[in-house]
């Protein structure tokens, strides 16, 4: 792409000498210097438009060290990106749940991406690896109790190890790549942006899928597994995605390191993803003309997808005859849709919604169906554009052999059938590199029996 732009500037500068040669043979000494002032001026516009397409990150707006003193910008000339983020959340259960209290919970970053062609000269070559640290406490798991969760970074055991380190090659003109690795599948599939600002976990990877019912569950956050994945986009309004990736054990998630080996994972996961975008294909109209030309970005995507899981898994409780348990194939499929409803005239502010729907066989899951739906406004005050506001609601359902497994685990009938979370957050933009955002959650029926829970807190976030 560089190539062709450069060629592009090259042709375009020849012309203009050409014409303005001419110039200096026809026209007097007045008209050469008017040329000459002019083509000081387009040499400025030149120079203004290749900054504003240099993809260069800009640290000083983005992080709080900057750029090292030029470190960042040298690495990312030769082909290293590296990005170091610290979150800290404090959740606090109010009423309900299992009992009142709240906790700490942190988490690092370390990201670290690779240009193969900078590096080695390797055409459409990539490398990605995410390094993790999870400290503090547990509030869902000592104070809520809520089947789905109540923050996206509390795992069942805290670790120190690699999450995600994956190579990829790009072909077909960068229309397909091929991505081999660690690799959770929550990093591209079933995805919504317009609900990334929610701390609930279930606005990230849906409950129904994230649950694990049976014996094996998908590589999602915090434990990821090996898996390949392809990706095609024939068309800039679509796009397709298939992995595969090796199942983790489910017995073994609280005990499992970074990532679960090969030979110690269950069967395999297959997972499919269709989308298609309406602003893309101009099927919707942007509330800005194309030819303004500004850097805003609309959301605009719908998706379906399917997966399931190899071999076939014991039921929850139906058994055969024998008291045997009976087999079923672990299953699941969803639907997606997020646009962007409205946009503030020539800014960056939008109001964005989403909608989320999945499904599973039932038989081997304990919960069987999950919707989402939400809003997230960006740029809610005309002087704070960085800022995000959003609210959102998720519900759970638990099927007949799930329900029937947590009241004979509980000892006792279960009060609910499905549970539901209303979550409201403003994420506030302090300083370059520095977020804070209060939340307050309220839990419908958590775990099916408990009281309604109303969880408050705050989370901090530095881009180093």
């Amino acid at each position: 792409m560089q190539v062709r732009t450069n060629r592009r500037k090259t042709l375009f500068g020849a012309a203009l000498l050409s014409c303005f040669l001419g110039q200096l043979v026809a026209e007097p000494a007045w008209a050469a210097e008017d040329a000459a002032e002019a083509g000081e001026a387009g040499r400025q516009a030149e120079a203004v438009a290749a900054e504003r397409t240099d993809d260069t990150p800009s640290w000083q707006e983005s992080t709080l060290t900057g750029d090292w003193g030029g470190a960042r910008k040298r690495l990312y000339d030769a082909g290293v990106q590296a990005d170091l983020i610290y979150t800290a959340d404090y959740l606090r259960n109010k009423a309900g749940g299992l009992q009142h209290g709240g906790a700490y919970m942190g988490h690092v970053d370390l990201v670290l991406q690779f240009d193969g062609e900078k590096l080695f000269g390797w055409t459409g070559g990539s490398a990605f690896l995410q390094l993790i640290s999870n400290s503090g406490g547990r509030v869902n798991l000592n104070y809520v109790g809520s089947l789905m969760g109540v923050d996206n970074l509390e795992a069942p055991v805290n670790r120190t190890g690699v999450f995600k380190a994956w190579l990829q090659q790009a072909f077909l003109d960068d229309k397909a790549s091929l991505r081999l690795g660690l690799y959770p599948i929550d990093s591209e599939f079933y995805v919504t942006d317009a609900s990334g600002v929610f701390l609930h976990p279930s606005f990230g990877m849906a409950a129904e899928v994230a649950n694990f019912g049976s014996l094996a569950g998908p590589s999602i956050y915090p434990t990821s597994t090996y898996a390949a994945r392809l990706r095609v986009d024939p068309d800039p309004a679509w796009y397709a995605m298939l992995a595969v990736s090796r199942g983790i054990p489910s017995e073994r998630i609280a005990t499992a390191g970074p990532n679960v080996s090969w030979q110690n994972g269950t069967g395999s996961m297959l997972i499919g993803e269709i989308g298609f975008s309406p602003i893309k294909a101009r099927l919707l109209r942007e509330s800005t003309p194309a030819e303004a030309k500004d850097d805003f970005v609309p959301i605009s995507k719908l998706a379906v997808g399917m997966w399931r899981f190899s071999p076939r898994f014991p039921q929850l409780v139906a058994v055969d005859a024998a008291d045997e348990p009976l087999l079923a194939t672990h299953w699941g499929a969803y639907f997606l849709a997020e646009q962007t409803v409205f946009r503030v005239p020539e800014s960056n502010r939008d109001l964005a919604a989403f909608v989320r729907y999945g499904f599973t066989d039932g038989r081997t899951n304990t919960l069987d169906y999950s919707l989402s739906v939400g809003f997230s406004f960006r740029g809610p005050f005309a002087a704070r554009e960085k800022d995000t506001f959003g609210i959102a609601a998720t519900r759970a359902h638990a099927g007949p052999q799930g329900r029937a497994q947590l009241s004979d685990e509980l000892g006792e009938p279960l009060s609910s059938t499905a549970e539901t979370a209303v979550e409201m957050t403003y994420r506030a933009q302090l300083a370059p590199g520095v977020v804070l955002q209060p939340l307050v959650q309220r839990i419908l029926s958590p775990g099916l029996y408990l009281p309604n829970a109303t969880v408050a807190g705050v989370r901090l976030q530095l881009a180093l």
